[in-house]
């Protein structure tokens, strides 16, 4: 029999979560994410702390410690709290599925993400890379988030369905106005309405005609496509896990969405702004000659850059939070970003310094969050990095790139961590 998680004697999160609409925080949380956090982690001199949030008593958690207990916990206490928002948007699939039911299902999907499946991608990942890189127009500056994202939209669009830019450019660019027309209803408010008089539909019902189609296209792609992935995946179709075809195009919807390449975009953009810096320059040749230094830099980029802020789950029975009672029905929002600059954990956190991860233990490297942890971590962990190591190997293998001056360098942390502005580059090719 399962043993309670809370103290009788746990105090509640200081804070208060006000009333119903009235007393609601979200608008000032998504105004500004950071000093939302700070304003009341100040007030209420704790890491952990109530609000209202999205009309629903919740508890932040800032601690490296808070986030690391709710990310272990595999369902015993808390759910995901994702479906009610993106459940029509993206359709079943692991993202909403909880318990033993999730636990089945990632031992069915994590098949797809083994070191020797990864490494029968790595083709599809290196064409890709060196036809963009053969074709590389650098007469004039780039800006590096688009830059990015152009580059991971073509390896995953090319992976997960089998597609090649250059023979079918039409489809492709179709394919990628309909995950950005899909994206816009992720972000927005999910009121599936079309209002007469009112500019047509809503971006939330135009993501769901843009999800029609895709799941269209991935059909379609199955089918017609002999490369890897696609075919790796219909394997699984059969497997009890993962039930039907349904609820494998809806996992190709999924990988095929923009958040997979915006999130790929966003770490490798964090990355190339920390070296393409003037005082800095030298950490480029450094990474090609020292993997080491690259993975300490790559380990600093996901401590100050995670690409999401963190997440959300919903308390299924009395939990306990860094001696905090959460009662039962509310909601836990726990934010990476802030754990990851814990000033209990990460001495001078607010500063990038990737010699903090050299010769650094397993146990340190484990309070990093950027992909989750415990039985909810992200399951394509080993061909992420793949993607963003290629990526960085085969650019910086090619190029050198400097930060044009006077650019605002901040960020902008929803929906994806990214900088504010167009940070401009210039790339020039390397010396042989």
């Amino acid at each position: 029999m399962a043993t309670s998680p809370t103290s009788p004697m746990s105090p509640t999160a200081p804070g208060t979560v006000g009333w119903p609409l009235v007393g609601d925080k979200s608008y000032e949380f998504y105004k500004n994410p950071r000093d939302f956090l700070n304003k009341y982690m100040t007030q209420n001199k704790s890491r952990v702390f109530s609000v209202r949030f999205l009309n629903k008593p919740t508890v932040f958690v800032c601690s490296n410690s808070g986030v690391e207990k709710v990310l272990a916990d595999g369902g015993e206490h808390l759910e995901l709290g994702y479906k009610a928002f993106m459940g029509q948007i993206f359709g079943d699939n692991i993202l909403f599925t909880n318990g033993e039911e999730a636990q089945v299902l990632r031992q069915s999907l994590s098949q797809l993400f083994t070191e020797d499946s990864v490494r029968t991608y790595h083709q599809t990942i290196d064409r890709v890379l060196n036809k963009k890189l053969a074709s590389m127009d650098i007469s004039q500056p780039k800006c590096l988030y688009a830059f990015f994202k152009q580059l991971v939209t073509e390896i995953c669009l090319s992976l997960f369905l089998g597609l090649d830019f250059q023979d079918a450019q039409e489809v492709s660019d179709t394919i990628i106005s309909m995950t950005t027309t899909h994206w816009h209803g992720i972000i927005s408010v999910p009121l599936p309405l079309k209002i007469p008089g009112r500019g047509g539909a809503s971006s939330y019902s135009k993501a769901l005609d843009a999800k029609k189609k895709l799941l269209e296209i991935i059909k379609e792609r199955r089918v017609k496509t002999d490369k890897t992935f696609p075919q790796h995946i219909s394997t699984i179709a059969h497997d009890p896990a993962v039930q039907n075809d349904t609820f494998v195009n809806n996992h190709l919807l999924l990988f095929t969405s923009a958040l997979v390449p915006k999130a790929l975009a966003s770490i490798l953009t964090s990355f190339a702004v920390e070296v393409g810096q003037k005082d800095k320059l030298s950490w480029q040749t450094e990474c090609l000659s020292n993997p080491d230094f690259m993975d300490a830099i790559f380990l600093e980029v996901q401590r100050l850059y995670p690409a999401f802020l963190g997440g959300r789950r919903i308390v299924t029975q009395d939990y306990e939070i860094d001696g905090y009672l959460v009662p039962r029905d509310h909601a836990v929002v726990f934010m990476t970003f802030a754990a990851h600059r814990d000033p209990a954990v990460f001495e001078d956190p607010e500063e990038f310094r990737p010699e903090r991860w050299t010769n650094c233990s397993a146990d340190m490297k484990s309070k990093l969050f950027c992909f989750g942890a415990g039985p909810r971590g992200c399951l394509g962990q080993r061909l992420v990095w793949d993607i963003i190591k290629s990526t960085v190997n085969k650019v910086m293998g090619a190029y050198q790139w400097h930060l044009h001056d006077n650019q605002e360098l901040s960020q902008k942390w929803l929906p994806v961590s990214r900088p504010k502005g167009e940070i401009l580059a210039t790339f020039t090719k390397r010396d042989q």
